[in-house]
């Protein structure tokens, strides 16, 4: 059966009361050229198809045989999977540190190194088609489940590696998962306590994220967001933000941000984490959540900085930072973050241009040249 998406804007962003305009409208109308277009059938009994990184700015799509699943392992049929705009994006330009680790903390992206070509990608929901030795067929088969795997049409994984998706929660919603977990590290890392401004540099999908909890958390009287772009800053009024600013505004000595007590950064823009240090109030808390990849970040650390005890914390969402491991572990923040999934309901807010995994390439495309803000796979045949 062909799953049902819901998709209506150009950012993975959150579409809240009412549609949007602009570039909104050429998304749309992207939509319509590709949306329809199959994921191709020929593949055969056994067979896969998997998308690579082989160059920079360039992936590919190539079949291969899948193999059945081993003890304790669980083989999923792809129902659709979403890029991250940050960190794939950065592999996509080749961003990235050569023969660092994948990942450190995902099982099967430990051992493999960032170097071309690789598979890559965390964010995918299938049904269980098949199970391996030592998994009971009946907790698994015929039913949806998340998986921290690179996009393909299948994936073979553990078992113990793999997250049911709760009832009530789509396949499309479910993608977004990594996303909003990430958002809620940046929100549990910042520790921001009643009474308390804060202020969220960059306001694409994490930023937008990090905004609607805020946001409902703490009230919008008490979120800044600071952004660019027009069409991302009015999202960011409709998710919750009271304030959003141009970063224009925050130029050396205009105080228009005062008494900022907690600042986030998700921009990836050395600029902006300049802001975020000029404009949070002495003895406040920073927390940086952008990866910058291989990119140098040059900032300006002079008087006022030395004088600002300010406070910088580097968050990053593989693991639970040491003030919170005394109640907290990966399962909690889980358990949590599902609860938000179900909540913000993403794939009908922050949506994505919807695309076949052959179009893969226009989709990076798109993302490196600003055209779109947001990609997902559809696996239409599946």
């Amino acid at each position: 059966v062909r799953p049902t998406i819901v998709a209506s804007n150009t950012d993975l962003l959150f579409e809240l009361f009412g549609g949007q305009e602009g570039s909104a409208h050429a998304d749309t109308e992207e939509r319509k050229k590709t949306s329809n277009t199959q994921t191709p059938d020929q593949l055969k009994r056994g067979e896969q198809m998997i998308l690579e990184f082989v160059a920079k700015r360039k992936v590919r799509t190539r079949t291969a045989k899948h193999a059945p699943p081993g003890p304790g392992q669980l083989l999923l049929r792809t129902v659709s999977s979403v890029v991250s705009s940050g960190t794939e994006l950065k592999v996509f330009r080749g961003e990235f540190e050569t023969d660092s680790q994948l990942d450190t903390t995902i099982k099967g992206m430990a051992d493999q190194t960032m170097s071309y070509p690789l598979t890559y990608g965390y964010s995918l929901v299938g049904r269980v088609v098949a199970v391996g030795k030592g998994v009971t067929a009946g907790d698994f088969v015929d039913k949806l489940v998340f998986a921290f795997a690179p996009h393909g049409s299948h994936a073979l994984v553990d078992a113990d590696g793999a997250m049911l998706v709760p009832d009530g929660i789509s396949a499309e919603d479910a993608c977004y998962l990594p996303a909003v977990e990430t958002a809620l590290a940046l929100v549990q890392d910042s520790q921001p306590i009643v009474g308390e401004n804060i202020a969220v540099y960059g306001q694409g999908m994490i930023g937008l994220l990090v905004t609607a909890i805020l946001s409902v958390t703490f009230g919008p009287e008490k979120v800044f967001a600071v952004e660019m772009n027009p069409e991302r800053a009015e999202v960011s009024r409709k998710m919750g933000a009271g304030t959003v600013i141009h970063p224009r505004a925050l130029h050396k000595g205009n105080r228009v941000l005062t008494d900022i007590d907690v600042s986030i950064e998700v921009s990836g823009n050395a600029k902006a984490l300049q802001a975020a240090i000029d404009n949070t109030a002495n003895s406040g808390r920073l927390i940086l959540g952008s990866w910058y990849g291989s990119k140098a970040a040059e900032l300006t650390l002079g008087l006022d900085f030395h004088r600002s005890a300010l406070s910088i914390k580097c968050s990053q969402v593989s693991k639970i930072p040491a003030a919170l491991s005394g109640r907290w572990n990966k399962r909690r923040r889980f358990g949590e973050t599902w609860e938000w999934v179900r909540r913000l309901r993403p794939s009908q807010h922050l949506s994505a241009t919807i695309l076949p995994l052959p179009s893969a390439q226009r989709g990076y495309e798109l993302l490196d040249k600003a055209e779109t803000l947001g990609v997902q796979f559809a696996y239409e045949n599946n």
